[in-house]
């Protein structure tokens, strides 16, 4: 089993690299994968542009679990950008005109069951919810346990109003801004940085007239040729950039 949360980590071993703690994705491939192969993969879906919905998910190697926290809610949340394609335009002519057959025609329903649970090998398109079935009463048990557990080990924050979260992440509704770049010479090289932890910082050269180039990463330090100017800009996703920082000062 693999998540999409493991790709980071296993890139990283692919490069030599430690993988940070807080990651949660574990390596996969070759000698670097993990020595316990996973058990359970887990998914999350929350905010679909302006529609809010809240599904977690757990899953083994045959079994997939899903905890509908909003049952009242569909599972088609109507989207402008996706409503532009043409296969859910005729997913929708074919709904109002009542030509979808049964499983078709579940996409469409008003709302959900609190629980589903999936036999992927006899079930692929996930059709018949056997959360109520007996027989499958310990699978849908240990999947349900799992998944919470997942959620309070991950600290998931789903069951917060979004109004709580803004404030928790910006403070009286402010954001934070991003500390401008720090510019230092160091043996003819232009070395920068910022403040803010976990920040990136991009540079452009100034004067330059090919619009395609525009702002590029800032990966190592700048060797400058004489009288080249530079500007800089650092960027915290979630914060506010920085000011740009010009080099010579002007």
């Amino acid at each position: 089993l693999v998540s999409f949360v493991d790709f980071a980590p296993t890139a990283l071993r692919w490069a030599g690299l430690p993988v940070p703690p807080a990651m949660q994705g574990q390596p996969f491939d070759g000698a670097s994968a993990a020595a316990q192969p996973r058990r359970h993969v887990f998914a999350a879906a929350d905010r679909f542009d302006g529609h809010y919905d809240m599904i977690r998910a757990a899953r083994d190697a045959r079994y997939k679990y899903l905890r509908n926290y909003r049952p009242e809610r569909g599972y088609y949340l109507p989207l402008a950008y996706r409503e532009q394609m043409a296969t859910m335009r005729e997913l929708l002519r074919l709904r109002d005109e009542g030509g979808l057959n049964a499983a078709q025609a579940q996409l469409f329903r008003a709302g959900k069951p609190v629980e589903e649970l999936f036999d992927t090998w006899r079930d692929p398109h996930e059709l018949r919810n056997l959360a109520a079935d007996p027989a499958h009463a310990a699978k849908l048990a240990e999947l349900r346990a799992a998944c919470a557990e997942w959620m309070e080990e991950t600290g998931d924050l789903g069951l917060v109003p979004e109004r709580d979260l803004i404030e928790r992440f910006w403070p009286g509704g402010r954001q934070p801004a991003t500390a401008a770049p720090t510019l230092l010479a160091v043996q003819g090289k232009l070395v920068a940085s910022s403040a803010t932890e976990g920040a990136s910082i991009g540079y452009r050269v100034a004067g330059e007239n090919d619009p395609a180039l525009g702002w590029r990463p800032y990966l190592a330090p700048l060797a400058l040729a004489p009288g080249e100017r530079v500007e800089l800009i650092a960027h915290r996703l979630g914060y506010a950039p920085s000011d740009i920082v010009e080099h010579p000062a002007p």
